[in-house]
């Protein structure tokens, strides 16, 4: 059994109106299960749990996870990286877009952010933004449009998809400046998992995957049937 954390993240990963697993990385690691002959056992937890769950060898796998020092201690990063970008994107309400056309527009104003979440090192380690932790971007919305914060910060795909779902084209706009360096994301196995001792495997099979371009055949899926509102 593959017990896989997976922290709320439309479209990658979501639980459906019925409350089953979906999204872009659960199509994914449920590729990668078949072909180690490994069942998968879902839980959903806020991002920071979710890193907690495989800490303590609760779960096992997690998808999503840039690479930090601090997370090496008790993960293994699957290689090579199952996606290679990880564009972020900041939301004003409609009508103040303009006021964020660069990083440094950033300062004096109130971020919207999620815990335990990194979006990257420039923005993660400057103390000069004032960054609001919340559960969920859809919190964040959720405060944004209650003006209880200036802006929203979400990977670029999630947030725009969060948006479209929550019907706020009219009222959130994005920001022109979006973060677009290239990021490496990736699957990591707990050190503490029953299965550490198939890194190997794992890494021999994501990387076959990969080569064959299955992430990128799933997320043109998903892209062709996002929703409109």
């Amino acid at each position: 059994m593959l017990r896989v954390a997976l922290d709320p993240f439309p479209p990658w990963k979501y639980l459906d109106q019925d409350g089953e697993p979906r999204g872009m990385d659960v199509d994914f690691i449920e590729m990668l299960a078949r072909r180690m002959g490994l069942k998968v056992e879902y839980a959903m937890y806020p991002f920071s749990r979710a890193l907690y769950q495989l800490e303590y060898g609760e779960a096992d796998m997690m998808s999503g996870v840039l690479r930090r020092k601090e997370r090496e201690a008790y993960l293994h990063y699957l290689e090579p990286p199952y996606k290679n970008h990880s564009d972020k994107a900041f939301y004003l309400l409609r009508g103040r877009s303009h006021l964020l056309r660069t990083y440094d527009d950033l300062h004096g104003l109130r971020v919207g952010t999620q815990i335990g979440t990194k979006y990257f090192p420039q923005f993660d380690n400057d103390a000069k933004i004032a960054k609001v932790a919340t559960h969920s971007f859809e919190l964040s919305l959720r405060m944004l449009v209650a003006n209880r914060i200036d802006v929203a910060v979400n990977t670029e795909a999630a947030g725009d998809y969060e948006i479209r779902k929550f019907g706020l084209q009219g009222s959130v706009a994005k920001a022109p400046y979006i973060y677009r360096e290239r990021q490496d994301v990736y699957m990591v196995l707990s050190r503490k998992s029953p299965l550490a001792d198939r890194l190997d495997e794992f890494n021999s099979v994501l990387a076959d995957l990969v080569r064959e371009g299955a992430f990128r055949r799933i997320v043109a899926k998903y892209i062709h049937e996002a929703p409109e509102h």
